[in-house]
């Protein structure tokens, strides 16, 4: 079959990893505060074993779900541009990120954040909406700076087609074998570590919208992607070599603890600088994250590559879940603030009520919204 023909057909697999990587990213953030992670007005509640285990769950996945989220975005950016052109590419792209972003940086995110405030203050002499917007509300992008990201990677790669007039640097280049992932396993280790020797992990730009600390990761993946499409890698990536790489990844998970216990728990010790420990811990994010993304991607194609009416509805609710989910999540949170329950129970409660809160608000909320339908 010709890959161009291939190309046109639903790549289903794609659909479901990407269900699969937000159901991670709802429980990444589901998990925060019982982590002992900052987390809005959530207060921290965590124990001994519930910052372990949690941490362990929130660093493996921070290594690559968001990463991965960029691949598959590079990998479709070329076939839209080809098929709308640069204009009707460029207001696509404004259509479908840049409205949703502006809305919820400027609507939703510090309404919900004032409806937190107003829940937090018991007495009677609450700021109205336009004081707290002007005095108390910090102006951050929240979740969003991935769309942002993603405004930027899209944006690049408008510019450069424009620039470049050609397709043909895109083209021509082998599928990757076990050598080739582990060349650029090693280039983004060492990449991550120099950037984080002046931007740790956790610094970003005064406008938070970018972090440094994790650019080589998801720009470096944003690529791969666009170079998988043109060469259809990411059919013809052989099982072996994705199965190798899963391995991999999952054996570099396990090695947490030991990274545990020579931080002495304290994940501060890896965020960056000119030391041994953020040297060690940039590879092993590296080994982790193409690890996972390469393996998961032909885990998915070899035993997840169809789809049936749910499957259908959730990967069409993606991206609107991405949006709408910290606010479900962070409302169910906040409702079990008194409870007495074990943080990992309540992490367990918040995952099991926020997936399918988020999929359904999605689907039958706001994605039947008359704007949304446009954009979303």
């Amino acid at each position: 079959m010709n890959p161009h023909d291939v190309k046109r057909t639903r790549l289903f697999f794609i659909d479901n990893v990407r269900v699969f990587l937000i159901v991670l990213v709802i429980a990444f953030h589901a998990g925060a505060p019982y982590a002992g992670v900052p987390w809005y007005t959530i207060p921290s509640e965590t124990t001994l074993l519930s910052e372990f285990v949690l941490g362990w769950f929130l660093t493996f996945c921070l290594a690559f779900f968001l990463g991965f989220f960029f691949m598959i975005a590079g990998y479709f950016t070329p076939g839209s541009y080809d098929k709308k052109g640069s204009i009707t590419f460029l207001k696509d792209r404004f259509l479908r990120l840049g409205v949703p972003l502006i809305f919820f940086l400027f609507v939703v995110m510090p309404s919900f954040r004032y409806f937190l405030y107003w829940l937090d203050v018991y007495s009677c002499d609450h700021l109205s909406y336009w004081e707290f917007i002007v005095s108390e509300y910090y102006w951050e992008t929240h979740h969003l700076w991935f769309v942002v990201n993603l405004l930027l990677f899209t944006g690049s790669y408008w510019v450069w087609r424009l620039v470049q007039k050609s397709v043909k640097t895109e083209m021509n280049l082998k599928v990757p074998g076990n050598k080739t992932i582990f060349f650029l396993t090693m280039l983004l280790a060492v990449v991550t570590f120099v950037v984080r020797i002046w931007y740790p992990i956790g610094w970003w730009d005064p406008l938070k919208l970018v972090e440094p600390a994790y650019l080589p990761q998801f720009a470096g993946l944003f690529v791969i992607g666009v170079i998988a499409y043109r060469n259809n890698w990411f059919l013809e990536l052989p099982t072996s070599v994705g199965i190798t790489w899963l391995r991999i990844g999952i054996i570099t998970s396990l090695l947490f603890p030991l990274l545990y216990v020579v931080g002495e728990g304290k994940f501060s010790s890896f965020i960056g600088g000119f030391y041994w420990k953020p040297f060690v811990f940039a590879f092993w994010e590296a080994f982790l994250c193409y690890g996972m993304c390469f393996g998961l991607l032909v885990l998915f194609r070899e035993k997840f590559n169809s789809q049936e009416g749910l499957g259908k509805a959730l990967s069409s609710d993606v991206y609107t879940v991405y949006l709408i989910h910290i606010t479900i999540v962070v409302s169910i949170q906040y409702m079990l603030i008194d409870v007495s329950l074990h943080p990992l129970l309540k992490v367990i409660f918040v995952i099991l009520a926020a997936v399918p809160l988020s999929f359904l608000a999605s689907h039958y909320v706001v994605r039947r919204l008359p704007l949304a339908r446009k954009v979303l």
